[in-house]
């Protein structure tokens, strides 16, 4: 088990997290919130990561152009954290998408020494750490 606070300091731990805490425990302001029970289609999913993660006009909600903004980041200073509760209503195709691209993004910036990682409630815990 991780602290929070050291996966959202220390790039070596970013990555893809199972979190412990309910949506109603969960700090406001510490990072951008979606509810997974409205992402309920590939529009749906692709346009709310873009608003909570203050992606660019250009930014075209396909697969493709998610994955060059995580690994872009260039209109961003700082790190860059996202939970999704209730990650299990997202239709599970839709989600190993995503969690793929979010895990090499992850994996770049580490190399690059920047913060990023995203937290899901609702999974099984699996092989996700598991942060609190």
């Amino acid at each position: 088990m991780f602290i929070l606070q050291d996966i959202l300091t220390e790039p070596a731990l970013n990555g893809i997290y199972h979190l412990r805490l309910s949506p109603e425990s969960a700090p406001v302001n510490l990072v951008p919130i979606l509810d997974g029970r409205t992402l309920i289609d590939k529009h749906s999913l692709l346009a709310a990561v873009g608003r909570a993660l203050d992606f660019p006009d250009y930014y075209g909600q396909n697969w493709d152009a998610l994955e060059e903004c995580l690994n872009d980041l260039s209109w961003r200073d700082s790190s860059v954290s996202l939970v999704i509760h209730h990650a299990d209503a997202i239709p599970s195709d839709l989600l190993m998408i995503l969690l793929d691209i979010f895990a090499g993004a992850a994996s770049n910036w580490a190399r690059l020494g920047r913060v990023f990682s995203l937290f899901l409630t609702g999974l099984e815990r699996g092989d996700l750490p598991e942060a609190a």
